[in-house]
């Protein structure tokens, strides 16, 4: 969001292309003042209660849609609730997703959803790549419905040059120019979130050679099944 919204990797490709010339204020073409703007989330689990938190630091509003939390959740985070993702991306500045792919989120930003959003929003996806049709941003991006898009996921990756939002970006046609950035599913990496990554596994090995209870378990039917578990019960 603050590299698009900020317009910092504009400035910085012009800069190094000509120090001089490239000393423009004005050349980022989605750059708006964040303070009062509103913040959709899709999703208001962990993460996107973080980044929502993050964004009312930069004095933003925060709105968000999300039908697995129960009511009054709102009005304990106080942010706007709204009942679907249409609502939400007809209301959004910046729209950033954060729900878990799913049947009913594969492709939910498409067409139909795109063609309601708020004129000049910023999409950003730091959740599952297929719940972006990417034929259709590329679309809503041409036709200057959206501002700017962020991805650090994508359907196929790593990322498949015959897309063709993929292929405006790699021969850098100009109409996007300033208006898209793409990282190789990277927003959750640091050396820290490594060694994490490492220990948590190794104590969720641990923990089901040991009988005890696994956190944030996705299979828990197979350990049911396990008769080390059932003696231990």
């Amino acid at each position: 969001m603050l590299a698009l919204a900020r317009g910092t990797i504009t400035y910085h490709d012009a800069l190094r292309t000509d120090p001089r010339a490239g000393w423009n204020w004005g050349a980022a073409p989605a750059v708006r003042r964040l303070r009062g703007a509103t913040f959709g989330v899709l999703g208001l689990g962990r993460i996107g209660l973080a980044a929502a938190l993050r964004a009312r630091g930069f004095g933003m509003e925060v709105a968000f849609c999300d039908p697995y939390l129960p009511r009054g959740t709102e009005i304990a985070v106080g942010m706007r609730r709204v009942g679907s993702a249409l609502e939400l991306a007809a209301i959004s500045d910046v729209l950033s997703l954060h729900c878990p792919l799913s049947p009913e989120t594969k492709g939910v930003v498409g067409r139909e959803l795109l063609a309601k959003a708020k004129r000049g929003m910023i999409l950003i996806n730091t959740a599952r790549g297929p719940i972006v049709d990417l034929d259709a941003l590329h679309d809503a991006l041409k036709s200057g419905r959206l501002a700017a898009a962020a991805l650090d996921v994508l359907p196929a990756e790593p990322a498949d040059p015959n897309v063709k939002l993929i292929r405006a970006f790699a021969r850098r046609a100009r109409w996007l120019e300033g208006r898209f950035t793409l990282s190789p599913h990277a927003a959750f990496f640091s050396p820290s979130s490594v060694e994490d990554l490492r220990r948590k596994t190794l104590e969720t090995v641990l923990d089901v050679l040991e009988g005890k209870p696994v956190a944030n378990c996705v299979n828990e039917h197979l350990l049911a099944k396990d008769p080390r578990r059932t003696r231990g019960r």
